[in-house]
């Protein structure tokens, strides 16, 4: 037997429950990417933990996904494992305290605030993921993001479990020391929120909602904005350059929101790749203006992401 026909029949022995060629289609919002040879879901910490030492130990190709909200996987099969986080998560709340466990949705995360009478996370009610995605790309809405409530985040660096400090984390806008280093791999995400009430957290992430359904793209597959400048909203300057409707095959910028691409109509990978080079491409010529990838880029060649 091969690495990966071994993980398979390790997993099987554990209990870790498995598919073989599932797709990144299946996985991600961009609702596109091709086949995986083996996609785990484990449903506890300590089941993660073990998927994860034994990926680390015997040096599987792997990758790990929530809700695969911010991930473009290539259109090629990938020869490895994919991990799909989203059974993991344990929630347990202290006062203005919340410990939530990597794989938990931040939709319930947000229910759960508003439960309680938390404010200060209605942010996560309009983000389509896990916990842990949400922390490795410091995600965010509204002027709101993931490091303003962030306390401390057990993670697993290089197999062994660390607890570090929300400075070591060293987030950025829509990033930190998580994104993009298969060192790590965050477990669970201790935060703070301010006591409000029920009544009044409710009616701000209403409001919120709102907004986000008069502006946003909602029934259409995409992965948020794909590209991101520190200083500058992009999704202005995009629709400045007219770029609102344009396509690359079945890829198409938003007509609702500039800074959206869509998977219109059966778009691949490729399309969505090309489209969002283009679009970075156009930012330069016309407006001088550099644009950093924000979504993941998951079986694509070593230098696609230096590309951009």
């Amino acid at each position: 037997m091969n690495a990966l026909e071994k993980t398979l029949v390790k997993m099987k022995k554990n209990n870790v429950k498995c598919e073989c060629n599932c797709t990144f289609e299946k996985l991600t919002t961009l609702g596109c990417g091709g086949k995986i040879y083996l996609t785990l879901f484990p449903e506890s910490v300590s089941q993660l933990v073990f998927v994860a030492k034994y990926l680390y130990r015997h040096k599987i190709t792997h990758c790990f996904l929530g809700h695969g909200s911010n991930v473009l996987a290539s259109d090629d099969f990938y020869n490895g494992v994919a991990v799909v986080t989203s059974f993991v998560r344990d929630f347990s709340v202290q006062g203005d305290t919340v410990v939530a466990s990597c794989g938990m949705s931040t939709s319930k995360l947000c229910s759960q605030l508003v439960n309680r009478g938390l404010t200060g996370g209605e942010f996560f009610g309009c983000l389509p993921a896990t916990v842990g995605g949400a922390v490795v790309c410091n995600a965010g809405c509204f002027g709101q993001s993931v490091q303003d409530v962030v306390q401390s985040v057990v993670v697993l660096h290089n197999g062994k479990r660390e607890k570090l400090s929300k400075e070591q984390c060293r987030f950025v806008k829509r990033g930190s020391i998580f994104k993009n280093n298969g060192d790590f791999l965050v477990l669970q995400v201790k935060m703070r929120f301010e006591k409000s009430t029920p009544a009044k957290v409710q009616e701000k992430l209403s409001q919120m909602r709102q907004k986000k359904a008069a502006t946003q793209p909602l029934g259409c597959r995409s992965a948020g904005c794909v590209l991101f400048n520190d200083k500058i909203a992009l999704s202005k300057l995009i629709d400045e350059a007219h770029l609102k409707g344009y396509r690359v095959g079945g890829a198409q910028v938003s007509e609702k929101h500039a800074g959206f691409v869509i998977n219109l109509d059966k778009a691949t990978s490729t399309d969505i790749y090309l489209l969002i080079r283009y679009i970075k491409k156009t930012l330069a010529e016309k407006f001088g203006v550099s644009a950093k990838l924000e979504v993941c880029l998951v079986n694509f060649p070593t230098d696609a992401e230096q590309l951009f």
